[in-house]
């Protein structure tokens, strides 16, 4: 029967120690002490008390995963003894001076599992997430509210759920995959991570998020041939070539392309505006060339603001035209764009045709009237559509979770069933990125904002 392991790695810092209730039960003729959660208990703590490892504690209790509340019942497996953790007592006496060790690490792996033999059909995945684990234990510590989560946590949770249940569907299909999955809450402890190279037997790496981390990752494998490297969620790029990296968002100058063709060959105008933040001078150099070499069927000029004229209304109104203007804003920055559409909003007696990049359907201060006024259009990633892949997940996601799926837990799906499987090749295309060797997501929609709903053009 196929296998599916799960390594849990967790880097957290110590908090107090406290008293705590028990009792014994037994669950299909297996014996278990029933631990109640008390106030300001973490994952840690509960597991030094029975001397028992983490990963084996998260295992017995997976839900744990959410963060622990006040009055939590957690299973701990009761040849664990009691009696160990009042031997070890002395090891928490100077706890506050351990606390002031931000970057010391603690790796906790399941016994059994270390001692498996290897599998060669075995699919080795690391998963590099910021869960702030110990944040939720902290905050449900000192709350009653079962439900409450540390708010940099959620896209990482969101993408946790979507990528586990894309190995749940692979199982199924008979796949063999090691999961490990490791928190990743800030640079040291992500640098300690490398250096004491766990991940040097992983196949694929998924992660990390920010591209700061995920640029030194790909420094310590990035010329590794028996490794992919995915980028699962930034814009942004490595700026070395590695032959191994794989970028989910595709760049900001494939979007451009893309935006580009799409406004030539609907013949939307022969007149076009790139409107543009001063500092991103690289992406307007972009459209521009890209512009150059459709100069027979559409001209175009160029509007660069800085901070001070983008505040000025009169300004911006007197460069545009009157009647009708098509204008493609190549920005990612959430401030610019963010202030730059209410302006543009605000012109009522002028029509507008705004295209935008990927990174503004994250931008959560947008108005939806000016998206929707402006017609603006986006290309868009791992949307809800109407195809039966995506119908799958989102039953197999509500009889899991019993839930709805956010966006970001689609696009672990999509991701996790494209790398880790072969049935699945077609609903992502990485291609070469020219002048360099790492590879981009080419295969995205295009989506336009008309009459307060998102219609797919392109």
């Amino acid at each position: 029967m196929k296998r599916l392991v799960i390594h849990i790695i967790l880097f957290s810092i110590f908090t107090s120690f406290i008293a705590f209730a028990q009792q014994d039960t037994t669950i299909g003729n297996k014996s278990y002490i029933i631990h109640t959660v008390q106030p300001r208990e973490t994952l840690f703590t509960i597991s030094r008390k029975y001397d028992m490892e983490l990963n084996k504690l998260v295992v017995s209790n997976p839900e744990v995963i959410n963060g622990l509340h006040i009055g939590l019942k957690l299973f701990i497996p009761n040849h664990y003894s009691v009696e160990k953790h009042k031997q070890k007592n002395n090891e928490l006496s100077d706890i506050n001076s351990f606390n002031k060790d931000k970057n010391k690490i603690s790796l906790f792996r399941n016994s059994k599992l270390n001692k498996t033999k290897a599998d060669s059909s075995m699919v080795k995945v690391a998963l590099l997430l910021p869960f702030y684990l110990d944040l939720n234990d902290s905050l449900k510590a000192y709350s009653n509210n079962k439900s409450i989560i540390y708010p940099k946590s959620k896209v990482a949770l969101d993408f946790y759920f979507g990528f586990q249940l894309g190995i749940d569907s692979l199982t199924k299909l008979g796949y063999n995959i090691d999961l490990m999955l490791i928190d990743i809450t800030n640079d040291s402890i992500f640098n300690s991570i490398l250096e004491s190279n766990i991940l040097d037997d992983r196949e694929y790496i998924f992660g990390p998020i920010y591209i700061r981390q995920f640029e030194n990752l790909a420094k310590f494998y990035g010329y590794d041939s028996k490794k992919k490297l995915i980028s699962p969620l930034s814009y942004m790029s490595v700026k070395n070539n590695y032959r191994n990296v794989y970028q989910s968002v595709p760049l900001s100058n494939i979007q451009i392309s893309a935006l580009i063709e799409y406004i030539v060959n609907t013949n939307k105008s022969n007149e076009l505006i790139i409107l543009g933040h001063e500092k991103e001078v690289e992406l307007i150099s972009h459209t521009k060339n890209k512009l150059k070499s459709k100069m027979s069927k559409i001209d175009y000029k160029v509007l660069t603001l800085n901070k001070n004229q983008l505040s000025d209304r009169q300004l911006l109104k007197s460069k545009l035209k009157i009647d009708v203007n098509n204008i493609i804003i190549p920005s990612n920055d959430r401030s610019f764009v963010s202030r730059l559409l209410p302006i543009l909003g605000s012109m009522e007696d002028t029509l507008f045709n705004l295209y935008g990049l990927y990174t503004w359907n994250r931008f959560d201060n947008l108005d939806y009237n000016d998206l929707v006024s402006l017609n603006v259009h986006l290309p868009s990633l791992f949307v809800k559509d109407s195809s039966q892949f995506y119908k799958d997940f989102l039953l197999n996601f509500y009889n899991k979770y019993f839930s709805y799926p956010e966006n970001y837990a689609y696009s672990a799906y999509v991701q996790c069933m494209y790398f880790l499987s072969n049935e699945f090749k077609t609903i992502l295309n990485y291609k070469r990125v020219i002048n360099t060797s790492f590879k981009s997501n080419t295969k995205f929609d295009i989506y336009k904002y008309d009459n307060f709903e998102r219609i797919k053009v392109q």
